[in-house]
């Protein structure tokens, strides 16, 4: 009897061990990818580091880094323009109304969708994504699944790195996975995604409420 609970025992420890283990792999990817000052040990160019000259700078809802940030890059003719997924700019041209043409996106593989449909329309080959560091590995990958064989070149950049850029957020890291599956879904099966949207706790995106600059 007693062997018996000490290899149920030992199952559980393997168990557990079996299903954190992603999710500790990816934190040390992340805290790689978080500290520059490690990854330059070994490339000069960090990852998510490298602005490439673009059509258009999408900058994702959230932090006025963000924006500043895209707004620099715009200076320094990165892009000829600068764009925000809370309202359609094809719309905005026809109508000059932002609250006619809000798009409703409510989360960062919603706006990855929209682009898609947006840009697609718009002609838009090369597109660099400004996001904040602490979400760019997550967002890359999104935007990786979701702009798979639409024929754009998508560049995802993290906002500079600061003095202390801190550790990513145990919500980030959870995040990641459910956000992956969601991005797949919307891809492949639009109807469905919106389907499970609607059963999803809502979590609308910062600064949402009021659409960004557009130009």
């Amino acid at each position: 009897m007693t062997l018996v609970r000490r290899q149920s025992s030992r199952g559980r420890w393997v168990l557990l061990a079996i299903l954190l283990l992603p999710f500790v792999v990816l934190y040390g990817l992340n805290w790689l990818i978080f500290h520059p000052g490690i990854v330059t040990v070994f490339y000069l160019n960090p990852l998510f580091e490298t602005p490439r000259p673009a059509d258009v700078i999408v900058v994702l809802v959230g932090k006025p880094e963000r924006a500043r940030y895209a707004a620099l890059l715009a200076e320094r003719r990165m892009a000829p323009r600068i764009l925000s997924m809370l309202v359609d700019p094809g719309c905005l041209r026809e109508s000059g109304v932002p609250e006619l043409c809000a798009t409703g996106v409510r989360n960062t593989v919603d706006e990855a969708l929209t682009m898609r449909r947006v840009l697609a329309r718009e002609g838009v080959g090369r597109l660099m994504v400004v996001t904040s560091r602490a979400h760019v590995v997550r967002t890359a990958a999104i935007f990786t699944f979701v702009f798979f064989g639409a024929g754009m070149d998508v560049n995802v950049v993290a906002t500079p790195l600061g003095v202390s850029p801190g550790m990513p957020s145990v919500r980030e890291i959870l995040s990641f996975f459910p956000s992956l599956g969601c991005a797949v879904l919307g891809r492949f099966d639009p109807e469905l995604y919106g389907w499970v949207m609607q059963y999803r706790p809502r979590m609308s995106i910062r600064g949402a409420s009021a659409p960004a600059r557009v130009v």
